[in-house]
């Protein structure tokens, strides 16, 4: 009898975590998708309305995305988001990550959203093809490309 109400005490604890998730907006499982690099190239080739940056998003869901990045040398916002995770791989090109620090002119944009001019007491990381970085949930940051340059990066932007 003890054994029986140990075993149902752990099942009861292990689902909680499951049925205590909620999903923020119900979006459908992926479908495969094959992207060209040439259709990559020209998604990216035209920037995001109002900026200097393109971006190509893959999927959205409410726990993560993964996105294609283009930025050039200028005119890229610093940036921090409280409640994701950035996985990012540098696909083409060299460039600077710009991290820590704190923000100035920063500007709330959305829900956990915040853009800047430039950053205070940050240090700075150069970048090439094949670089890594993850970027946690609140640290402020911002990329460039080269002087006269463009750097092209995949993230896959997970929920924290």
């Amino acid at each position: 009898m003890q054994i029986r109400l140990i075993a149902a005490l752990v099942v009861v604890l292990a689902a909680t975590p499951a049925l205590a998730q909620t999903t923020v907006r119900g979006t459908p499982a992926d479908k495969f998708i094959f992207l060209p690099h040439d259709t990559l190239a020209q998604q990216l080739a035209k920037p995001a309305p109002g900026q200097t940056y393109s971006i190509a998003v893959m999927n959205d869901h409410e726990n993560y995305f993964v996105e294609f990045v283009r930025r050039l040398d200028h005119g890229n916002a610093v940036e921090q988001h409280e409640h994701w995770i950035d996985q990012i791989t540098i696909m083409s090109g060299h460039g600077t990550l710009t991290q820590g620090g704190t923000i100035v002119g920063a500007k709330q944009t959305g829900p956990g959203e915040v853009r800047g001019d430039t950053l205070k007491g940050a240090v700075t990381q150069k970048l090439g093809p094949g670089d890594f970085v993850l970027i946690p949930a609140g640290l402020p940051h911002k990329f460039d490309a080269a002087p006269g340059t463009e750097m092209v990066y995949s993230v896959f932007k997970a929920r924290q």
